[in-house]
């Protein structure tokens, strides 16, 4: 909203993108424009950056720049950014910051907060990093690294057998890859696969809000409601994620279909993190059916004069239009409770039980009504796919929630100053992108190791563009005194007496803050609820006995203003957990299988389970 008559400047900006991928696309059915917060630009002729998000359009294979798009250019913006075109580098450019974009603000929206990478950092997206069937992000530079590579000649299906397929014009590997970049910011212990769920949480988590941000398009969903007549479950491209690049790459369909037939005995079976993943997203996307079922029960009866039953032929566009506003509004619903959940696990070792429970208390924190049971469609969702929740008494919503601390607790002073502090903080980077452009810090970052191939080189090209960068920011190890200072408030607090003992960790070990952020909610009867997330992580060092894992504790902590905590999720060190980690690394070592080809001898669990050898993975 504009604040006087002076002031111009624009809240939102419209831009192109493909909503499926190019040959879904084609005939020009599933092209969009949506719109994200207006950030003024800063323009050169490699890349772009507003401030949170950088594009360099540097082309490893070729070793050559592309002309960065000026989405600020006055002819470009009026026409809601260049057309798609799948051999544009500029719609490229466009493409990938349009959807991260949509990422970030989906977060925003979820957490009560503007997301904030470590030190001020951008995220950089580089749209033709190599030449390659892969897409991922590298946490040493954060940066999201698109491959693209050529169909496969004898089986390209609806491509041209020995086209150039682009990763970066799949809304799903872009939604994907920076969904992995936000995560590995909010909890970068979740880059140690302790346990089987924890590399298949971030990959189900990723396919998860790349599906349900493509649901929030009205536009999108009105046509496939139109064709699937309302019914969620039969399949359509809304389903499919990687549509296009499945079929290059000779798989005959795409890199992976949400909806699955529930098999309450296949989380037992495996333990491979995408098959793993599958099940997850599948409940979730049960779960989103339900609940949109429940919500448009009512139109339905309308329409079919209580029978139920639709009539045969097209329905009306009326219906359809309400049935994809409300699929659409369900799926924005889902969408919050889904990333909301990421502030109530713990910092460590999390598992789909952990997060089913973190959904539920997430949601109940911000509805506690729940007209549409969502919360409960949920956990049978869960159920019916064999996930069950560990440590509690039934499948009661109730029992589901995590344990609030007594309120009777007495406040912490330091506790509550903290909190007081990060809400400046909070407040001052939610207006960031209506302030006048800064220059920041960065860290400067290692040299980058020897390389030994050359993917390994292609990588170390985008590491030193990276570099070249920050040297221009100046040699420093924290960027922001603020949120230091913050930091070591909180260290202080973690040590005074018996605070470790009352969040589950050891007296005797030191405590890491791994990570502190405001929530600012809007409570059930309309006030204002201002709180802190923090993490607080016990490390341990690389065990040989673990496959170099580091067994680790920790806890999230969520505190009010008045400084008294309102949530404790803890992960304690246990006999039990070291056990089971244990485990799961001699079942790794033993049944280490053609999967795993790409790896050396003597590669660890950790290297295995690396974003970019996940991702490489996905299309084999």
């Amino acid at each position: 909203m504009r604040k006087s008559p002076q002031d111009i400047r624009p809240e939102r900006r419209a831009l192109k993108i493909f909503a499926f991928d190019p040959m879904v696309a084609r005939a020009g059915d599933h092209r969009v424009t949506i719109d994200v917060p207006y950030s003024k630009m800063q323009w050169r002729p490699k890349g772009f950056r507003d401030d949170r998000i950088e594009v360099i359009d540097y082309d490893g294979a070729n070793n050559t720049y592309y002309t960065a798009i000026q989405l600020d250019d006055a002819q470009i913006a009026m026409q809601d950014g260049v057309e798609p075109a799948e051999a544009d580098p500029q719609f490229h450019q466009q493409m990938v910051y349009a959807v991260a974009a949509r990422v970030l603000e989906n977060f925003d929206r979820a957490l009560g907060r503007r997301v904030r990478f470590w030190g001020n950092e951008r995220l950089r997206l580089f749209p033709h990093a190599f030449e390659g069937r892969n897409a991922f992000f590298d946490p040493g530079t954060n940066s999201v690294l698109f491959g693209y590579f050529r169909a496969d000649e004898d089986d390209a299906g609806a491509n041209l057998p020995g086209q150039l397929v682009f990763t970066c014009l799949s809304h799903d590997i872009v939604a994907h890859e920076v969904t992995h970049a936000v995560l590995d910011r909010l909890h970068r212990h979740f880059r140690e696969p302790t346990n089987p769920h924890v590399p298949a949480l971030h990959e189900a988590f990723a396919d998860i809000v790349a599906m349900l941000q493509r649901f929030t398009f009205p536009e999108v969903v009105r046509r496939v409601m139109s064709d699937t007549r309302g019914d969620l479950l039969r399949r359509s491209p809304l389903l499919e994620i990687g549509a296009q690049f499945g079929a290059a790459v000779g798989l005959g369909e795409a890199l992976r279909t949400v909806g699955q037939a529930p098999d309450p005995t296949l989380i037992a079976r495996t333990r491979e993190p995408h098959r793993l993943g599958r099940v997850l997203v599948a409940a979730v996307y049960e779960g989103f059916v339900r609940a949109f079922e429940r919500r448009t029960k009512d139109l339905i009866a309308i329409a079919t004069g209580g029978s139920g039953r639709l009539p045969e032929g097209d329905l009306h566009p009326d219906l359809v239009a309400r049935l994809a506003s409300e699929g659409a509004k369900t799926a924005q619903l889902v969408l919050t409770m889904v990333i909301r959940a990421t502030d109530y696990l713990p910092p460590v070792d999390p598992t789909f039980s952990d997060f089913l429970r973190a959904m539920v208390t997430a949601d109940y924190e911000l509805h506690r009504a729940d007209e549409i049971r969502l919360r409960a469609s949920m956990i049978e969702a869960f159920r019916i796919h064999g996930i069950r929740p560990e440590a509690v008494g039934s499948l009661s919503v109730e029992s589901l929630l995590l344990d609030p601390r007594d309120p009777a607790d007495s406040p912490n002073e330091l506790l509550a100053k903290c909190v007081g502090e990060l809400l400046h903080l909070g407040m001052r980077d939610m207006k960031r992108s209506t302030m006048a452009e800064k220059e920041e810090k960065r860290f400067l970052r290692p040299a980058p190791p020897k390389v030994e191939s050359s993917a390994d080189f292609i990588k170390q090209q985008h590491v030193e563009l990276v570099r070249e960068e920050d040297d221009k920011q100046g040699d420093i190890d924290e960027p922001d005194e603020d949120w230091a200072d913050i930091g070591k408030q909180l260290g202080l607090w973690a040590k005074t007496e018996g605070t470790r003992a009352k969040l589950g960790l050891d007296e005797k070990r030191p405590v890491q803050i791994t990570g502190f952020h405001p929530v600012h909610r809007i409570a059930a009867g309309g006030e204002l609820l201002v709180e802190m997330v923090a993490h607080l992580v016990q490390a341990g060092a690389p065990d040989d006995e673990l496959g170099g894992l580091a067994f680790s504790a920790g806890a999230t902590i969520v505190a009010g203003i008045d400084g008294r905590l309102r949530y404790v999720i803890s992960k304690p060190f246990s006999k039990e957990r070291r056990a089971r980690v244990s485990e799961w690394v001699r079942a790794f070592e033993r049944d280490r299988n053609p999967g795993f080809r790409e790896l050396r001898p003597g590669d660890t669990l950790r290297e295995a389970f690396s974003s970019r050898a996940m991702d490489g993975r996905r299309w084999r």
